[in-house]
């Protein structure tokens, strides 16, 4: 946004330069009006002008004085005069103010716009250049042993010589995504947050969608006893940012001096290396992040399998919900470990999906297999979201089905119940389904496409996979574990459906 005052002691002329330019083909312009130098004065104290556009001659104060003090103000300010008069006295001072150009009157209105452009083409690029080195600034500032000298001219208020005593916080503000946004306004609104706050920074884009911030405050201003002004920081970088993207904002330590800025930047890449544990649109405090790690305990998985066997979907909930909530507050756990954590969880919850033949286990809608969208969730609550929306998809299936076919359900959960008992049979599973077998192993076959049979085979070999695992069970006992009475016949059940010997499968396995 560039910002134009308008001086001129004639109201006509004022109302007629804005009425007669197209502005809005010149960009985004904000114009303000005074009637003489003194109120000019007065104005820009607020509107902080990049271009005046004042006439010479006026009560009070003249526009060449007008323009000597703005500038004292606002060095960069581009200046355009108006004029009937060119004595030598007055082109002198334009000249020795550097002023982008005059427009003599009665005023040529293509004149006028074409010096108009140029101002802005020059102050646009002043503020591009000026962008270029505060942003190599701030990537410079990161680094240790950094070189101070002419640092201050680009950092508001604090002289070089108290640079070592001013006050630091690093904060990295991840923008997950700011198509809807320049990205250079993303910076200047963050700008007038901070200076609104009574604070300053410096910021720039560290990567595509890493904000790279350096808020400080010399020790004029009282620090803040509280992490108040911090925390209205947070909340008003959060309300602007939430209109158009998620995002994470990670503080780093306040330091003191320039020199120690590389610490407080390491703190905040350490609080951005944790955001995973944490919800969008969170602010991560580097010294409140948790240092506990989570350890698996085996006994988990197992169970969520047998809420599943159970057709028990809140458990199955309610598992997930807990587990989440235990390795959000272990914040130091590998990220890699938690992904495999919920890789088995999700493995038991397609295996049951297969088993009761609910073809859930294809592709998502967004194309990605579930392992794949696993391993491409960006955050923890990513991961728990899709866990629950796959458990309420399967179970909707399985209760569509057991409307169905919930004689072939009572079978199956007869035979997962009961898998180890040496005497089971058809005539068992009949007299407790109160089906006869013929109707029975007729409408299983239909609905699982095995026969009762081979589906308790199948299921007895893969709970003996899963004993086998465990180097002190004995392979006699195992046997005995899964529904056999004779190790032998075991043994070439066992081959025939995984190519391996008990034994060699445990070997192979250990």
């Amino acid at each position: 946004m560039i910002k134009v005052l308008i001086v001129d002691d004639e109201i006509f002329t004022r109302e007629g330069i804005i009425a007669e330019i197209p502005w809005d083909k010149l960009g985004p312009i904000e114009i303000e009006q005074a009637y003489d130098g003194i109120n000019a004065l007065e104005i820009a104290k607020n509107f902080q002008p990049d271009i005046l556009l004042t006439d010479v001659k006026m009560p009070r104060m003249n526009g060449i004085e007008l323009s000597f003090e703005l500038r004292k103000l606002y060095p960069t300010c581009e200046i355009i005069f108006l004029s009937g008069y060119s004595d030598k006295e007055y082109l002198k001072s334009a000249i020795k103010l550097k002023a982008v150009s005059y427009v003599e009157k009665p005023i040529d209105i293509e004149e006028l716009q074409n010096a108009i452009k140029n101002a802005i083409t020059l102050k646009l690029k002043e503020s591009e250049n000026t962008l270029n080195i505060k942003n190599d600034i701030a990537l410079k500032l990161i680094h240790k042993n950094v070189n101070i000298d002419n640092l201050s001219k680009y950092i508001d208020i604090i002289p070089s010589s108290n640079l070592s005593a001013t006050n630091f916080i690093c904060i990295l503000i991840n923008i997950l995504n700011d198509d809807k946004l320049i990205k250079e306004n993303i910076l200047i609104e963050l700008k007038k947050i901070i200076t609104q706050s009574g604070l300053n920074c410096i910021l720039c884009y560290k990567e595509e969608n890493l904000i790279l911030m350096h808020l400080y405050w010399n020790n004029d201003k009282s620090y803040p006893t509280s992490n108040n002004i911090f925390k209205k920081i947070y909340y008003l970088i959060s309300e602007y940012l939430k209109q158009f993207s998620t995002f994470f904002i990670c503080q780093g330590k306040k330091v003191i001096g320039l020199t120690n800025i590389p610490a407080s930047y390491h703190c905040a890449l350490e609080s951005f290396s944790k955001s995973f544990f944490y919800d969008y649109n969170s602010v991560i405090y580097y010294d409140e992040i948790s240092t506990l790690v989570y350890t698996l305990d085996e006994n988990l998985v197992y169970n969520f399998s047998q809420n599943l066997l159970n057709e028990d979907k809140q458990s199955s909930i309610l598992l997930i919900n807990r587990l989440t909530c235990e390795i959000k507050e272990s914040a130091s756990t590998s990220i890699n470990y938690v992904k495999d954590v919920y890789y088995k969880l999700l493995q038991q919850l397609l295996k049951f999906s297969s088993e009761r033949n609910l073809n859930n286990d294809q592709k998502d809608s967004d194309n990605k297999s579930p392992f794949e969208h696993l391993a491409s969730s960006y955050t923890l609550m990513d991961i728990k979201t899709y866990m629950l929306e796959k458990i309420q998809t399967i179970f909707s299936a399985v209760e569509e089905k057991n409307m169905n076919i919930n004689p072939v359900s009572s079978i199956l959960k007869y035979i997962h119940e009961n898998y180890f008992d040496i005497d089971l049979s058809l005539q068992n599973i009949s007299n407790k389904t109160y089906l006869t077998p013929a109707y029975m192993c007729s409408i299983f076959k239909e609905q699982t496409g095995t026969t009762i049979n081979s589906y308790i085979t199948k299921y007895r070999i893969t709970k003996a996979k899963e004993l086998l695992k465990d180097h002190n069970m004995k392979i006699i006992d195992i046997t005995m574990k899964v529904g056999y009475s004779d190790g032998n016949y075991f043994s070439k059940i066992f081959k025939k459906e995984t190519g391996l010997t008990p034994s060699e499968y445990k070997k192979k396995f250990l």
